[in-house]
C-alpha cells in the first residue's frame, strides 16, 4: 500500500424526510381533520480518529461520502425514521479543512403537495469528484483529530419536514400542504495527515536513519547503500522496562531547498511538526572535510525556513556510521565538536556502538519518568518551630 497523506473528498449529510399530507378517515367520524406525520431527520457525517488507519490511501479511490436520508412521514401521525449517521474513520493526526467556505448547504426544497407532487429541490453545490492533489489558496480548518476515538460532525443532516397536522387552525381546518425536509449540509473537504510520533528522525539522505530505526525497534524499512531509499515515513515503536512506549518516525532524507520543494520537498516536513524532540543524524562520510558539521546547519536552515517552531525543537545531534572511521578520524571529529561547543553523540547503528546510551538520552528528553512521590517531612515533637508544644 502506498503512503498517502493528502486527499480531497466530498461529504454530504442526509436530507430530511418530507412531512406527510394526510387526513383522518374513519367510519362515523366525518371531517376527521389532518393527521400527517413529520419526516425523519437526515443522517450526519461523522469523522472519527482511528488508530487502525495509517494512511489516507482509501480516500484516493472513494471520493464521495453520503449519509442516509430521512424517511417521509405517514398518515395517522406516524413519523418517518431518521437516516443513519455515516461514520468515516481517519488516521489519528488528520487535519480537516473546508475547501469552499460558505458553500455548505443546498437550497430549500419546494412545498409538498398531496399525491406525491413535490416542488423543485434546491440545486446541489460543488462537484461530486474533487480534483486530485487540488490545493486551494485559502482553506478553513474544521477539526484536528489528534486523539484516538475523537469524533467531529463535519456535516449535519437536514431536519425533517412537519406534517400537515401542524398547520391546522381555526381558519385553516384542512391544510393540504406539508413542510418539505431540509437538505443536509455538504462540504468539499481536504484531509491532511500529520504523523503523531514522540521522536522524529531527520537528516540528509543516506544518513542511516532506516538502519537506526530497525536497530531499536521491529520496524523493517527498506535499507540500501544509496540516497532516498526511504520514500515514505516509517514508524517504529520502542518499549522500555517500565512499559512505556516511544513512537519514532523515520522521515525521508531532506536536501537543500526542501522547504521550496526540492528533493522530496516539504511533502514530509509536516510530519515532524508534532514530534516532541528530533534526533538529527549525520553520516560520518558527510563529516569529512574542512566543515564537518555543515550538514547539521543545512538541515537546521531548512527546518527554520519551513516552520520556525521546528528550529526551536529539542534536538539530539548524532554522528552515525562511525564504523567506517579510523580511530584517529573519530578522535579528530570528537575534538572538532568540542572546539565548536557542539554536543554530539557518536554511534554506529549497524554495529550497535553507542545506540543504548543514545536511547537513554532520547527517553530522558521525550518521555521522562515521573518524579517519585516524597513523603511529607515529619513534624518535630515540640511543634513546627522546634519549641515546646502547646500546654495541655
Amino acid at each position: 500500500m502506498r503512503f498517502i497523506d493528502e486527499a480531497n473528498i466530498l461529504v454530504r449529510a442526509g436530507k430530511g424526510g418530507n412531512g406527510c399530507v394526510s387526513f383522518r378517515r374513519e367510519k362515523f367520524i366525518p371531517r376527521g381533520g389532518p393527521n400527517g406525520g413529520d419526516g425523519g431527520k437526515g443522517g450526519d457525517v461523522i469523522l472519527r480518529a482511528s488508530p487502525r488507519m495509517l494512511t489516507l490511501y482509501d480516500f484516493r479511490h472513494k471520493r464521495v461520502y453520503e449519509a442516509e436520508n430521512g424517511r417521509p412521514g405517514q398518515g395517522s401521525q406516524m413519523y418517518g425514521r431518521g437516516g443513519d449517521d455515516l461514520v468515516v474513520e481517519l488516521p489519528v493526526g488528520t487535519l480537516v479543512y473546508e475547501i469552499e467556505p460558505g458553500a455548505a448547504k443546498a437550497g430549500p426544497a419546494g412545498p409538498v403537495r398531496p399525491g406525491g407532487a413535490y416542488g423543485p429541490e434546491g440545486a446541489e453545490i460543488g462537484a461530486d469528484e474533487p480534483e486530485e492533489d487540488e490545493t486551494p489558496a485559502s482553506m478553513k480548518l474544521l477539526a484536528d483529530l489528534s486523539e484516538p476515538g475523537q469524533e467531529f460532525v463535519v456535516a449535519k443532516g437536514g431536519r425533517g419536514g412537519k406534517g400537515n397536522e401542524h398547520f391546522k387552525s381555526s381558519t385553516m381546518r384542512a391544510p393540504r400542504f406539508a413542510q418539505p425536509g431540509e437538505e443536509g449540509e455538504q462540504f468539499r473537504i481536504r484531509l491532511e495527515l500529520k504523523i503523531l510520533a514522540d521522536v522524529g528522525l531527520v537528516g540528509l539522505p543516506n544518513a542511516g536513519k532506516s538502519t537506526f530505526i530497525s536497530a531499536i525497534s521491529r520496524a523493517r524499512p527498506k535499507i540500501a547503500p544509496y540516497p532516498f531509499t526511504t520514500l515514505a515515513p516509517n514508524l517504529g515503536v520502542v518499549e522500555d522496562d517500565f512499559g512505556r512506549q516511544l513512537v519514532i518516525a523515520d522521515i525521508p532524507g531532506l536536501v537543500e531547498g526542501a522547504h521550496l520543494g526540492q528533493g522530496l520537498g516539504h511533502t514530509f516536513l509536516r510530519h515532524v511538526e508534532r514530534t516532541r524532540i528530533l534526533v538529527h543524524l549525520l553520516a560520518a562520510e558527510e563529516a569529512r572535510g574542512e566543515q564537518p558539521f555543515a550538514g547539521f546547519d543545512l538541515i537546521d536552515e531548512e527546518l527554520a525556513a519551513f516552520d520556525p517552531v521546528l528550529a526551536r525543537k529539542t534536538q539530539v545531534r548524532v554522528i552515525n556510521k562511525i564504523d567506517i572511521l579510523t580511530p584517529e578520524e573519530l578522535e579528530e571529529l570528537r575534538a572538532a565538536a568540542r572546539s565548536e561547543g557542539r554536543d554530539l553523540r557518536f554511534i554506529s547503528a549497524l554495529r550497535g556502538d553507542g545506540v543504548e546510551e543514545l536511547m537513554e538520552e532520547v527517553w530522558r528528553l521525550a518521555k521522562p519518568l515521573p518524579l517519585p512521590e516524597t513523603a511529607p517531612a515529619p513534624v518535630p515533637e515540640g511543634g513546627p518551630d522546634g519549641g515546646e508544644g502547646p500546654a495541655g
